[in-house]
């Protein structure tokens, strides 16, 4: 965390986790923004880089991006020839995606320098600690989706 917002006594708890937040998300927007490519679009190309394939509906739960921009960035790495589709052969409304060859090719040159920057933070942060810092940031996130979503319905 930043050492000043740690040391404002004057802010409060939420506060300090809203910035460190945002701070996050713009790490992650800028880096998005250097490389030309939309939050979904590196999403989709990051988890399919590390995943052989997988279905829209897991990309979706597994980002919480809406179904929609999922969608349009599949179609448009499919438009580019990144990625096929391919119905599951149980249930046809089901496509599964998967990189061409050409994109793991693109994934690597957009996605492999992130996560060469992630496993620096993380050897910096150290092993234990980053893995304690992920479950509680996956849990804080999931707990603050419930209740927002609790609030606005």
């Amino acid at each position: 965390m930043d050492k000043n917002l740690a040391d404002n006594k004057e802010d409060s708890l939420t506060e300090l986790a809203n910035l460190a937040t945002i701070k996050m998300s713009h790490a992650y927007q800028h880096y998005d923004e250097s490389c030309g490519l939309s939050q979904y679009t590196s999403i989709i190309l990051y988890e399919l880089l590390t995943h052989r394939q997988m279905a829209q509906k897991e990309l979706v739960y597994r980002s919480g991006i809406p179904k929609q921009s999922i969608n349009k960035g599949m179609h448009q790495l499919e438009d580019a020839g990144y990625l096929t589709l391919t119905p599951s052969p149980d249930d046809k409304r089901v496509k599964f995606c998967k990189l061409t060859t050409k994109g793991q090719t693109y994934a690597k040159e957009k996605i492999a320098p992130l996560v060469e920057i992630e496993e620096r933070v993380i050897a910096t942060f150290g092993q234990a600690k980053a893995r304690q810092a992920v479950e509680l940031i996956s849990e804080w996130a999931d707990l603050l989706q419930t209740e927002i979503a609790k609030s606005t319905n």
